[in-house]
């Protein structure tokens, strides 16, 4: 009886074995989903369970797509490549590379499969494009929960595009992605350190400098010191030549991104944090953790070649925790000033602290899917990390946080938000593109079999 473990083993469910399915073709999976069309039995889609949430799990059939990783076609011309499902980011990226392309959206993890990312939140951050995977997805090739197969695309059944852009696993199972690319281009990679209270006594204008000097700006802030590190990436063009840049050892660490410092920072927050020192004790030793590596970085400039980013990650490396939310810009300084009020009471009140920066990116209005995140505003992220999930006072912290995170206009990451996304997402966001997307899901899935338990919690005042 297989076991199947989330990303960072919080998440753990058990499946039959002649209910854990492994197609290899279309056809074996139109055959297994007629199947349970007629015998009333919930389906449910696996990817990399890169997931912090319920979302994947299934109490009935589960598919695996690891045995349709076949990268089908590439049209240079007009900039496509079309993948089997289970194809993973980091494949993808060795195909497009021999090739001079590059994905549209290039997410720091690549065991990520292109059928789940094709229709989730999934997002990088960009400053000028869109930042969501699923917004550059042009068609897709599905088995509907009824065993047929139909297409989806700008020509072919186009009112579907936007739902199964936010499709979630809801709407069938996805064999095919055909999705946009680009030419590749050199990312030149670079650093700022600033505190948190100056740049937001500043907000305007430094937001807008960052915007109009960098197409991708990702950051860093610490909440036990109050340094913001902001990782600037910029396009070049690939035919004026550099020279080799001084600090390329820095390269395998910028390609992990989201543990920027995952081969000397978290292993020591993570020892610190296993002392269980007092808050006031941990805090110092972080301060100082964090100061001599922003202190190297922040003089460091490289380039990579954006293929290179997304990297395969091993069974013992995702041993901690995200806790996403975005908020439109206008409402982020005030966001930013409840949570660190948030972490400071926590500190005083709980002896807890958060060892780990709390991440910052950016996704530019986008109404390319349903679901998006960012439909009404340009948003901007409060991404809590924490290296114990298990810690119950990492727990109370997060149900404290959805609760400022609402007054404040947020909206969590339906796969990343754990404790948050099932109860706060159809509360924030846009409710007639929910409805929208429950009734095309209806006539897909008129039987209920795609609906899994926690969205059907999710969505339980619209059912």
């Amino acid at each position: 009886m297989p076991a199947l473990t989330n990303w960072n083993d919080e998440i753990q469910f058990e499946v039959a074995d002649d209910r854990f399915k492994m197609p290899t073709q279309v056809s074996d999976v139109q055959a297994i989903v007629t199947q349970a069309f007629k015998q009333d039995q919930r389906v449910t889609v696996v990817g990399a369970m890169h997931s912090t949430t319920e979302c994947t799990v299934g109490t009935g059939i589960v598919i695996s797509m690891e045995n349709m990783a076949r990268v089908l076609s590439v049209d240079q011309e007009r900039l496509t490549v079309t993948v089997q499902g289970g194809v993973t980011l980091r494949q993808l990226c060795a195909h497009l590379k021999e090739l001079g392309l590059q994905p549209p959206v290039v997410l720091e993890w690549g065991n990520f499969q292109i059928g789940a990312i094709s229709g989730t939140h999934a997002n990088d951050t960009s400053t000028r494009r869109s930042a969501q995977f699923s917004s550059f997805v042009l068609g897709v090739k599905l088995v509907t929960p009824t065993g047929e197969i139909m297409e989806i695309s700008e020509s072919q059944n186009a009112a579907y595009l936007p739902a199964i852009r936010s499709h979630f696993g809801m709407l069938g199972v996805v064999c095919e992605v055909t999705v946009s690319v680009f030419k590749t281009r050199p990312l030149q990679v670079s650093f700022q350190v600033a505190q948190i209270n100056t740049f937001m006594d500043n907000f305007a204008a430094e937001l807008q400098a960052l915007k109009a000097a960098n197409d991708q700006v990702f950051g860093m802030l610490f909440p036990t010191t109050g340094k913001l590190l902001w990782q600037c990436r910029k396009f070049l063009d690939p035919a004026i030549p550099r020279p080799d840049s001084p600090t390329a050892w820095l390269d395998p660490i910028e390609s992990r991104n989201i543990s920027l410092f995952g081969g000397l920072f978290l292993p020591l927050v993570k020892a610190v944090t296993g002392l269980r020192l007092s808050a006031d004790k941990a805090g110092l030793i972080h301060n100082a953790m964090v100061d001599l590596p922003l202190k190297i970085i922040r003089h460091s400039r490289y380039i990579v070649d954006p293929c290179d980013r997304g990297v395969i990650y091993g069974e013992d490396d995702p041993n901690f925790e995200f806790y996403d939310w975005v908020f439109p810009e206008e409402k982020w300084c005030d966001m930013i000033r409840a949570f660190l009020q948030l972490s400071d009471r926590f500190r005083q009140q709980h002896d807890f602290i958060l060892p780990l920066p709390a991440l910052v990116y950016f996704i530019k209005q986008d109404q390319a899917s349903l679901l998006s995140r960012s439909r009404s505003a340009n948003m901007m992220a409060v991404d809590p990390e924490y290296p114990d999930p298990k810690d119950p006072k990492w727990r109370e912290f997060r149900l404290a946080f959805n609760e400022v995170a609402v007054r404040h206009g947020g909206i969590p990451h339906i796969n990343k938000t754990r404790d948050g996304a099932i109860s706060n997402f159809a509360q924030v966001h846009d409710p007639e593109s929910i409805r929208q997307f429950l009734q095309i899901r209806e006539q897909l899935d008129p039987k209920g079999l795609f609906l899994n338990d926690f969205f059907t919690t999710m969505f339980a005042n619209y059912l």
